[in-house]
């Protein structure tokens, strides 16, 4: 039998006091002592029957009772003072007066003292039957579990998370080059700054191998233009579509938004060689530029570099001089008599046709204004 109260267990069976969850260290009189004043509790307990059921009705002296009983009321937290859970009444006996339960019965209650049980009760009484143990061993069963568990969840979260990050980044790939599949090819309203195409040179000499060694010398003026900064050079495969053709130029600069076109004729003798190069300005199919380079085979690779920079130069300074004569033209429209006509003649000299109407108008414009 187990008997609780306050925050004493008693374990008959085990014979065993426990204070909270200390065993408490005592005699067995005082255990016999203590369980028959909890078991007698509904009644006083006189002299007599604690002697006949403790010493067998053994002669006891008054002082050895006193004795037992201080070491019970020590044992479970009183005192002859307080007497909190065993009262003495004077040429009657004793009597247990606080507020115990069992295992069979509800908690027995009193006039005299009401206490409620408490968690070291129970406690105490887990740890008395052995159930504390073994409780100890299942919650580590179930916190291994629940933390395999946690872990599944967590391989299962963060593949649930990958999975939707893919597919949403998969979505959005898709849906980008559907748009860009949708979205018409958009090409510039105005040709580069500095943007040309190389056509393919012509062979004074006879045979296939002089146009091969043609192509040669056109293929490598490409890739040294295109090596310079800023410069858009049309790809020598589509450039070679335009091999022996006749070709409109201003048509050619429509079709591949370009500006200029570098033509030119090779001819070779022996070790010598000789390449006439020429600059043609695609909006006018006028050449503003042409030279000839003579050189020798063994330094090839020089003459292309040197045609290639002349190139470059000629080109660079016609396009800064034809756009300080724009400059001048916009200006002229503000001008009347002789600086006018000589910004017009300076735009004529470069030969663009649409700026000349665009400036003569000015003029009159201004003549009207002034008249």
């Amino acid at each position: 039998m187990r008997y609780f109260f306050e925050d004493c267990a008693l374990d008959t069976e085990r014979r065993e006091l426990r204070r909270g969850l200390d065993v408490v260290p005592t005699t067995p009189q005082v255990l016999d002592l203590l369980e028959h004043l909890i078991r007698s509790r509904d009644r006083v307990v006189s002299k007599d029957d604690l002697v006949n059921a403790i010493w067998n009705g053994r002669i006891v002296s008054d002082a050895a009772l006193t004795t037992r009983l201080n070491a019970v009321r020590r044992a479970i937290g009183d005192s002859g003072q307080q007497q909190r859970l065993i009262k003495t009444f004077p040429r009657k006996g004793f009597r247990f007066v606080g507020a115990v339960h069992d295992e069979d019965r509800q908690p027995a209650t009193t006039a005299a003292v009401t206490v409620p049980v408490t968690f070291a009760h129970a406690v105490g009484e887990w740890r008395s039957a052995g159930w504390l143990e073994g409780l100890r061993g299942r919650l580590k069963l179930v916190g291994s579990v629940l933390a395999s568990v946690a872990a599944i969840g967590a391989i299962a979260g963060g593949a649930a998370g990958y999975w939707n990050a893919w597919k949403t980044v998969r979505t959005d790939a898709q849906r980008e080059a559907q748009n860009i599949q949708a979205q018409p090819t958009v090409r510039p309203e105005s040709a580069a700054r500095l943007s040309l195409v190389v056509l393919p040179f012509a062979s004074l000499n006879d045979g296939p191998a002089q146009d091969s060694f043609a192509d040669l010398i056109s293929t490598g003026l490409t890739t040294d233009l295109a090596r310079t900064p800023a410069t858009l050079v049309v790809g020598r495969d589509t450039a070679l579509t335009y091999k022996k053709k006749v070709i409109d130029l201003q048509q050619l600069g429509a079709d591949l938004r370009i500006r200029w076109a570098v033509r030119g004729a090779v001819r070779r003798n022996g070790d010598q060689v000789r390449v006439n190069v020429s600059l043609t300005d695609l909006q006018t199919a006028r050449d503003i530029w042409s030279d000839r380079f003579d050189g020798d085979l063994a330094n090839l690779a020089v003459l292309q570099d040197t045609i290639a920079a002349r190139l470059l130069c000629v080109a660079h300074l016609h396009l800064r001089q034809y756009e300080e004569a724009l400059q001048q033209c916009s200006r002229s429209l503000n001008m009347t008599g002789t600086d006018l006509e000589a910004d017009m003649s300076l735009i004529s000299a470069y030969g663009w046709p649409g700026q000349m109407e665009r400036a003569r108008g000015g003029s009159e414009a201004a003549a009207q204004d002034t008249s």
